[in-house]
């Protein structure tokens, strides 16, 4: 199971960190879809639940919670947990940074990942999910649709839908985004157009807050050091650092050396 470490929200955007068990968890995984399962499973599809912490029902999860027979006093502090914040008695939605909210959101999933693991028995697909990301590979484009479909109505019955603007269905050997990432069945992993444009930007905001040299460059240096952390040579690492510092001060138009003094 994967554990977070840590989650926070910037830029309307949920991020985590991930414990180095569950590191290597989602490195095994995408090693999985990149060189094993893509030849024989040539169609996916993958989507993002829109708004998903904002629109998790709390009866649909508190009645999930009572079928897995968690005991009432645990029950009663996940009702508490869930209305607490709740101020306008919408009953939907979850804070993002507390405690008890990753264990949650995974159990409002629950009915998905069970229902997608009944049809994966059956050969043919494969289904792989991180928090609200689900990617779904298939070997026909009917068992694709087939899958889809049974995720749609899954979702409905969850009270959720998924983001129209956060979607793929296609060919895996084009190539696809997902957590973070554009992987290819026979290309190194590298960063998507999505995480491209957030160093970018994040790049640009601190340029205008009086941000130095130095101060932006360690900037991209962590950034390139999320994106290789628990890869090993899964991560493309053509130009390495260096690369993303020359796109961003480019895209910046900014007129530091490639090299910034010590």
């Amino acid at each position: 199971m994967l554990t977070y470490a840590g989650m926070w929200w910037a830029d309307d955007h949920r991020f985590v960190s991930w414990t180095p068990e569950s590191v290597v968890t989602i490195r095994e995984a995408k090693h999985a879809m990149e060189f094993a399962r893509m030849p024989q499973l040539p169609f996916i599809a993958r989507f993002d639940v829109r708004s998903y912490y904002e629109t998790i029902d709390h009866g649909v999860l508190l009645a999930i919670v009572q079928d897995a027979g968690v005991p009432r006093d645990i029950a009663a502090v996940i009702r508490q947990y869930l209305t607490v914040p709740d101020v306008d008695n919408t009953g939907r939605g979850m804070v993002a940074g507390g405690s008890f909210s990753p264990l949650l959101s995974a159990i409002y999933l629950g009915p998905l990942d069970e229902a997608m693991d009944q049809l994966r028995s059956g050969g043919g697909i494969d289904y792989i999910r991180y928090a609200d990301d689900i990617a779904i590979l298939a070997r026909t484009r009917h068992l694709l649709r087939k899958t889809i479909a049974r995720m749609h109505a899954v979702l409905y019955d969850l009270r959720l839908q998924v983001h129209p603007g956060k979607r793929f269905i296609g060919r895996a050997e084009r190539g696809f985004e997902f957590l973070g990432f554009f992987i290819h069945p026979r290309r190194r992993l590298v960063p998507s157009s999505v995480s491209m444009q957030r160093l970018v930007e994040r790049s640009r905001r601190l340029h205008e807050q009086g941000a130095s040299q130095q101060r932006l460059r360690r900037y991209v240096h962590n950034w390139y050091m999320w994106f290789t952390r628990g890869l090993g040579h899964l991560a493309g690492r053509k130009g390495s650092e260096t690369r993303y510092w020359v796109y961003v001060i480019r895209h910046l138009n900014i007129a530091y050396p490639v090299h910034p003094p010590p």
